[in-house]
């Protein structure tokens, strides 16, 4: 055998060596594909303290850069239809904790209260939701976050779909999935422009 070993070396060495080239290509291919992970945006929509329309919206950055949110869309579901609207700026003569814009930047790993759940339903429902049974058609509230992640040249965002359920005098909020949808692919991203366009 050692004979054998020693008359065919040079093929041996040569098989080694490709052998080890494509154990470094799949290491490359690991390091990039965790890295690209790593830059990629995680946006959070969560509901906070309480559980009705009173709950306060958070949008959590978990991405590795800081992002700038461009815009926010509400849409609202009713047993007639949907309608959404653009909630970035608050509407005129309202005030939720003195909040007047809900644009701007917010670094890794913090989160931004972006209001009630009551403030970002009103502007998506025909007449608002003080109208008369303005919220007892309401079936779902979908909000969608559109940012600015670092260096991309394409927008960045992410959608949740929270179900309204009801109870005697009062409406709960109940996230449809426990995460946030992350708008990933390069066409959805594509259209996010559309959604910035109609909130200048």
């Amino acid at each position: 055998m050692w004979n054998w070993i020693a008359s065919n070396h040079q093929v041996i060495g040569a098989l080694a060596n490709i052998a080890m080239l494509f154990v470094w290509i799949a290491y490359l291919q690991v390091f990039v594909s965790s890295y690209r992970r790593q830059k990629r945006p995680n946006i959070l929509i969560n509901r906070g303290a309480g559980s009705g329309l009173e709950a306060r919206c958070l949008i959590s950055n978990m991405s590795a850069e800081a992002i700038y949110i461009e815009s926010i869309i509400a849409t609202a579901e009713t047993t007639e239809g949907r309608w959404s609207s653009p909630v970035t700026e608050m509407l005129e003569g309202r005030s939720d904790l003195d909040l007047k814009t809900r644009q701007g930047p917010l670094l890794a790993g913090h989160f931004v209260d972006v209001g009630s759940f009551e403030s970002l339903i009103d502007p998506a429902l025909p007449g608002g939701a003080v109208a008369p049974n303005g919220l007892e058609k309401l079936v779902a509230l979908e909000l969608k976050v559109v940012a600015v992640h670092g260096s991309e040249d394409l927008l960045a965002g992410a959608t949740r779909r929270f179900e309204v359920i009801r109870r005697p005098g009062r409406l709960l909020l109940k996230g449809h999935s426990v995460g946030t949808h992350q708008i990933r692919s390069r066409r959805e991203r594509e259209k996010l422009h559309d959604d910035v366009e109609a909130d200048l």
